[in-house]
C-alpha cells in the first residue's frame, strides 16, 4: 500500500481582539502556547506542517523553533481581514513546494481540545476526492481534511472568515462527518469566558 504525503495547515494568525489578550496563538497552555501545542499534535499525527502567523510573527516562530522545529512558517499580512488570508497564505505556501501532499488537514490553533488521537481519526477515514470534517456531538466543525487539489479550490473561494466553509457549501455530498466528541473537543477559545472551560491557560 502507498503511504499517502501528509501535512497540516495551522491557522494561527488571528489578532485574538475578541479575546482582548493578544494573539490567541500566543495563549500559554502548561510549558508552551497554543500553537506549538497545535503543530505538535499534526506532527505527532505523522503530518509536515505549515503554521499560518500574523501578529507577533516573531515570538510564534521563536516558540516553533523551540518546540516544534520541523513547522515551516508563513507570514499573513492581509491577516485582519479573516481566516480566508491565513488559509490563501498557506494554500500559496503549500502549492509552491517541491512535492505536494496528497491530503492536508486544517486545524485552528484555538482550539485545545483538538488532539493527536483526533487528528488521526480523520486522516484514518479520509477517503480520496472527499472532504472529512470533524463532527462534535453531531455538529459539524473542524478540523477538516481535504485532499490537496480541493483545498486550492476552496482556498480561492474563502472570503472572511469562511475559511474553507465555501467550498464544503457548494459540495455538501462530498463532505463526510466523522464523529471526535468521544476523544476530544471542538471548544474554541474566542471571548473571556471560554477561559474558565481550559484552566491549563495561564
Amino acid at each position: 500500500m502507498t503511504l499517502l504525503y501528509r501535512h497540516a495547515i495551522v491557522l494561527a494568525a488571528g489578532s485574538g481582539s475578541r479575546l482582548g489578550r493578544g494573539p490567541k496563538a500566543l495563549l500559554p497552555w502548561n510549558d508552551e502556547v497554543l500553537v506549538t501545542r497545535a503543530a505538535r499534535v499534526a506532527a505527532h499525527a505523522g503530518c509536515s506542517v505549515t503554521v499560518a502567523v500574523g501578529p507577533e510573527a516573531r515570538t510564534a516562530r521563536r516558540w516553533l523553533r523551540a518546540r516544534c522545529a520541523s513547522a515551516s512558517t508563513v507570514y499573513v499580512r492581509d491577516a485582519a481581514s479573516g481566516m480566508s488570508a491565513s488559509l490563501r497564505a498557506a494554500v500559496r505556501h503549500l502549492a509552491s513546494a517541491p512535492a505536494r501532499p496528497h491530503v492536508v488537514v486544517v486545524l485552528l490553533v484555538d482550539q485545545p481540545g483538538v488532539n493527536e488521537p483526533v487528528v488521526s481519526r480523520l486522516l484514518a477515514a479520509h477517503r480520496p476526492g472527499r472532504a472529512t470534517r470533524a463532527a462534535w456531538h453531531g455538529v459539524a466543525g473542524t478540523p477538516v481534511v481535504f485532499d490537496t487539489a480541493d483545498l486550492i479550490a476552496a482556498a480561492a473561494l474563502a472570503q472572511g472568515d469562511s475559511g474553507a466553509r465555501s467550498w464544503m457549501s457548494r459540495h455538501p455530498h462530498l463532505v463526510d462527518r466523522v464523529e471526535c466528541a468521544d476523544i476530544g473537543s471542538g471548544a474554541d477559545v474566542d471571548i473571556p469566558d471560554d477561559l474558565a472551560a481550559w484552566p491549563q491557560l495561564g
